[in-house]
C-alpha cells in the first residue's frame, strides 16, 4: 500500500503542469517537468522523503533539492521551505509535498533509524560531501543541518548504521595511499594538491577502465569509508575544518574537540563497490552494525570480467590499526563463483546474506539468481532454483 501511495504523491510532484490547459507537450515541457528519485519512507512511516531535480535550460544545469511528502495524504505544512523568503516557497502552500531544502542542493536523502533526521549529498561546500538535516516530525521541516565530512577527495553515497552510530559512503581516493586514516588523509591530500598544481595535464593509462561515461578515475579507486556520526546541541556545532583537515568529533574531558577521521574499509588497488549505473547499492551494514558486506571485482583485467565478488569486514578497529589490518580482516563469501555477485542485504536477524548472482563468467547478460549465504555454516542456497 505504501508503494502505491508514494507511487501516487511523487507523479503529482512531477507533472503538476498536466492539468493547467491542453496543449502539445514541448520539449520546454518535458525539462520543466520535475525527475523525481530517491524515495525514502520514514521509519515511523508517515513520511517519503525524495529528491527533486530541477532543470535550468540557459544556465545549462540539473540541481536536485530534497521534498517530504505525508503518507497519510494530508498537506505537508502551511509552509514550502524552512527559508520562507526562498522564491522556492512561492505558490506551493497548499501542495500536500512541501520542498524542505532549497538553499542548496541536495540529493540521495537517506533517514536515519530514528527518524529524527536525515543525511544527504550536497557540493555547497568543498565539493560534494555529505550534511545532517534535524527533521521535525511534527510540522514536516527541517530546523537545522549542518556538513558532517569535510575530505578533499569528497563523498557520496551515505548509508546509516542500523543503530545509528556510524555513516557509511563512497570516496574516489589513490590506492597507494595508505597506513592509519589520519596517514591515508595526508597523503590523498598531498597527491591531490600536487595533481592540481601540476603544469603536466596529460593523462596516461597502463590499464582499461580508465573512464566512465566522460568521467576520467585520474589514477584513483571508489572505495568505502565508515565514521561515527555526533549530534550536537542547538549552539554547539563543531568548527568547519578545512577539506584537507579531518572531522571535528565530540569535545574531550578539558573541552577540546576530538579529531575523527573517516576509515577506509577497502583499502587495496582495486574499485569497492564496482561501478553502477543504478539500482540498489552495493554495500549493506549488518542489521547490529558490527560488519559491512560490499561488492568488488579483484581479478587482474575488471574490463574482461564480470567477477564481481562479495567481501564482509568488520566496522571497528582502534584508532591506530592500518590499512593492512583492515585487508587482514577482510573476507571474500563468493570467493568459488567466477561470475558476478551483487546487491548483497542481510536478514533482518543478521543470519544471512541474500544476493543476486550469475553463473556464466565473463558473460554480464546472464540471468541473475537469488542465493542466501549462511553467516554462521558459510552454505549458500539458491533461492532460484525451482528443482
Amino acid at each position: 500500500m505504501h508503494h502505491f501511495l508514494i507511487s501516487v504523491f511523487l507523479a503529482a510532484v512531477a507533472f503538476p503542469a498536466l492539468a493547467q490547459g491542453k496543449h502539445p507537450f514541448t520539449f520546454e515541457d518535458m525539462m520543466a517537468l520535475k525527475r523525481v528519485e530517491e524515495p525514502e519512507v520514514s521509519p515511523d512511516g508517515k513520511w517519503v522523503l525524495f529528491a527533486a531535480v530541477d532543470v535550468d535550460l540557459k544556465a545549462n544545469t540539473k540541481t536536485p533539492h530534497v521534498w517530504v511528502v505525508p503518507l497519510n495524504g494530508s498537506k505537508a505544512g502551511s509552509s514550502a521551505s524552512p527559508d520562507a523568503s526562498h522564491p522556492a516557497s512561492v505558490g506551493m502552500t497548499e501542495s500536500r509535498e512541501k520542498e524542505i531544502i532549497s538553499d542548496q542542493d541536495a540529493d540521495r536523502p537517506r533517514w536515519a533509524p530514528d527518524g529524527k533526521r536525515f543525511a544527504f549529498v550536497s557540493t555547497k561546500e568543498s565539493g560534494s560531501q555529505i550534511w545532517i538535516a534535524d527533521f521535525d516530525g511534527t510540522t514536516g521541516m527541517v530546523t537545522r543541518k549542518y556538513q558532517l565530512t569535510h575530505i578533499r577527495t569528497e563523498a557520496d553515497g551515505e548509508l546509516w548504521s542500523p543503530d545509528g552510530k556510524n555513516i557509511l559512503f563512497k570516496s574516489d581516493v589513490y590506492p597507494e595511499c595508505a597506513g592509519t586514516p589520519a596517514e591515508e588523509a595526508a597523503c590523498n591530500g598531498k597527491m591531490g594538491e600536487e595533481a592540481k598544481s601540476s603544469k603536466v595535464k596529460a593523462q596516461v593509462f597502463t590499464h582499461l577502465l580508465y573512464r566512465h561515461w566522460n568521467a576520467y578515475k585520474e589514477g584513483k579507486r571508489s572505495h568505502l569509508f565508515v565514521m561515527p556520526v555526533f549530534f550536537w546541541p542547538e549552539n554547539d556545532l563543531p568548527p568547519v575544518s578545512r577539506p584537507e583537515e579531518p572531522f571535528n568529533g565530540p569535545r574531550d574531558n578539558v573541552g577540546a574537540f576530538v579529531m575523527i577521521f573517516p576509515r577506509d574499509i577497502s583499502p587495496a588497488d582495486y574499485d569497492a563497490p564496482v561501478f553502477s549505473l543504478g539500482g540498489q547499492d552495493d554495500y549493506a551494514f549488518s542489521p547490529d552494525g558490527q560488519e559491512i558486506c560490499y561488492a568488488s571485482n579483484h581479478d587482474p583485467e575488471p574490463a574482461i570480467s564480470t567477477n564481481n565478488d562479495l567481501f564482509t569486514v568488520p566496522v571497528n578497529f582502534p584508532a591506530s590499526a592500518t590499512s593492512k589490518d583492515v585487508l587482514a580482516a577482510t573476507r571474500n563469501i563468493t570467493a568459488e563463483n567466477k561470475a558476478a555477485d551483487n546487491t548483497p542485504l542481510y536478514s533482518p536477524d543478521g543470519k544471512y546474506i541474500a544476493y543476486r548472482a550469475q553463473q556464466r563468467a565473463g558473460y554480464e547478460s546472464d540471468r541473475f539468481r537469488l542465493l542466501l549465504y549462511d553467516r554462521k555454516t558459510g552454505k549458500k542456497a539458491d533461492l532460484s532454483d525451482g528443482e
